[in-house]
């Protein structure tokens, strides 16, 4: 065999084990728990969709590096207006507050308050609102297996794009940057 043929064999196999990796690095989800059988997963997006109130387990195995969490947003609640005395009106119409836990099951994961937006029936996507008065609030907290984080996260958002807007998460690992899952209020 003469050096060429090895390097090509060699720089041929690297590209399979970099692809087969990569290809298992999609984040799959699925859901549990709430009222309804509204689930579906869409194909295209390969994004699960559940009710406000069910949790949605993600996971991603990257590697040999796995994570699982399990996530459950709820109690969905508008507000024209943050609590307390001296708190701020939305620019935008009202502001939707949301309780969010993030349980890690497997891995470790970074659970971020960034890491959701709103999603109106447009296509709009609205990034979360900061603000004060909203207590608990989610913060950015690093969770090992068996570790939890809990809070509120919140949208200042259209009161008409409530009612049919959508709550997404990004993915997890090589999918941050894309839809893993929705939750419909």
């Amino acid at each position: 065999m003469n050096r060429k043929h090895v390097l090509t064999t060699i720089a041929v196999t690297a590209t399979a084990a970099i692809a087969i990796a990569c290809g298992s690095s999609g984040t799959k989800s699925s859901v549990s728990g709430g009222s309804g059988t509204g689930v579906t997963t869409a194909a295209a997006q390969k994004a699960t969709t559940a009710k406000v109130g069910q949790t949605v387990t993600l996971s991603s195995d990257v590697l040999d590096d796995k994570t699982v969490i399990a996530v459950t947003v709820a109690n969905a609640k508008q507000y024209s207006k943050e609590p307390g005395e001296f708190g701020s009106k939305p620019e935008h119409g009202v502001f939707l507050v949301l309780n969010v836990t993030v349980v890690c099951k497997e891995g470790t994961y970074s659970a971020n308050p960034f890491n959701f937006k709103f999603v109106a029936k447009d296509g709009t996507v609205s990034e979360g609102a900061i603000t004060g008065g909203f207590d608990p609030q989610m913060d950015l907290t690093d969770l090992a297996a068996g570790q939890k984080v809990a809070g509120k996260i919140v949208f200042d958002v259209p009161k008409a794009a409530v009612t049919s807007g959508r709550i997404q998460i990004d993915g997890i690992s090589l999918d941050f940057d894309k839809p893993a899952a929705y939750w419909t209020l």
